[in-house]
């Protein structure tokens, strides 16, 4: 992978689609927390819209060889502030359980703080394709629990529970894509 590191990198396609990943943030955890119809539908399409820039930046970076050393960092931090920030306001208001949020927030946190020490050490760690399945179901999940409009009644709406069936699907793709990462990490090295 050719990586560029020169100052006009910051502004590259990708890097501006992450950012906007960023910038949603608040107003998706705004319009979570009004808990009136319209707004939990406008959540609902800024994350969907949110999850989009996710596959997208990093297929334009590939294809358009726009891949920087900020990408690298920027787009994983980007998923995990949203998808996390999303997750516990959906807690908050009962939408989702405590302990699915607990673990995939701790997933999250412990596998980026590993990539953030190996990186300090010259060593990138890459995603996973189990890694990037566990997103793809997150933000599928997630935005099937934001569709489904008064939170007051989300226990009985099919929509809701299709989506905590996806969510639920990427909790495990989280543990194994950890478990994974953890055996890659700490694997000894082969004698040659």
């Amino acid at each position: 992978m050719n990586v560029k590191d020169e100052a006009t990198s910051l502004w590259t396609l990708p890097n501006r689609l992450s950012m906007l990943r960023i910038l949603f943030i608040p107003l998706i955890v705004f319009l979570i927390s009004t808990r009136k119809d319209g707004f939990l539908l406008a959540s609902c399409l800024f994350f969907i819209v949110a999850g989009i820039t996710d596959g997208l930046d990093g297929y334009i970076a590939r294809k358009m060889s726009l891949t920087t050393k900020l990408g690298l960092y920027l787009d994983p931090i980007a998923d995990k502030l949203l998808v996390s920030s999303v997750l516990i306001t959906l807690t908050y208001y009962n939408a989702i359980p405590l302990w699915v949020t607990l673990i995939l927030v701790g997933r999250e946190f412990l596998i980026n703080g590993l990539r953030a020490f190996y990186a300090m050490e010259g060593i990138a760690i890459y995603p996973s394709h189990w890694g990037k399945l566990k997103t793809a179901l997150q933000i599928i999940g997630i935005s099937c629990v934001l569709f489904n409009s008064p939170i007051e009644q989300i226990d009985d709406a099919i929509v809701h529970q299709i989506g905590l069936v996806i969510v639920y699907a990427a909790l495990f793709f989280s543990i194994y894509s950890a478990v994974d990462y953890l055996r890659a990490l700490f694997r000894p090295p082969t004698e040659h």
